[in-house]
């Protein structure tokens, strides 16, 4: 059995290989807005953003016919705000891929140690401390710092497993040594 900087390669260890995507980064940002609380998940879901749309629209065409300025103010800043909420995840996954994309492949293993990542131009180690707990979507699994705002630490690409069974054994591990948010 090989050894990794600590992560012991055995039956309790997964090995992910990777590239960062766009739809993974967009995935990993909204599960991670989903998942920091009432507030994020009100703000950030698309129905709410719909109906901040269809206010905004409707004040500025009242504030239209009425001759009010300040009606199609507030209702086109209304609009404005609800498009630009709706494209946050967007946006911010493509600065994550901007800002990270020079790693190239990267390959990651989870193991009872913690995380060892390496990838083109890095190579770091992280105990199971450096986390607070992690989620999940269809595409990734977001490992997130330990402090309140759970922002993402890491995001963990499942197409990267080599079998559905990594997958399962990836979640057991998760579920072992972090809290599921």
């Amino acid at each position: 059995m090989a050894e990794k900087h600590g992560v012991g390669l055995d039956e309790d260890t997964v090995e992910l290989e990777f590239v960062q995507l766009r739809e993974d980064m967009k995935d990993a940002v909204r599960l991670v807005l989903r998942k920091r609380g009432a507030s994020a998940r009100i703000l950030h879901h698309t129905a709410f953003l719909g109906l901040v749309v269809a206010a905004g629209a409707t004040l500025a065409v009242l504030g239209g016919w009425t001759g009010m300025a300040a009606g199609v103010g507030c209702g086109l800043g209304l609009v404005v705000w609800g498009v630009v909420m709706f494209c946050v995840p967007g946006i911010s996954a493509g600065r994550m891929i901007e800002a990270n994309g020079h790693h190239g492949l990267i390959r990651v293993t989870v193991g009872t140690q913690g995380v060892h990542m390496v990838s083109e131009h890095a190579e770091l180690h992280s105990g199971w401390e450096s986390y607070g707990s992690w989620a999940e979507s269809d595409r990734v699994f977001v490992l997130r710092s330990p402090d309140r705002a759970g922002n993402c630490a890491l995001v963990l690409v499942k197409q990267g497993a080599r079998t559905p069974q990594d997958v399962d054994r990836l979640r057991a591990i998760l579920g072992s040594r972090l809290a599921r948010a």
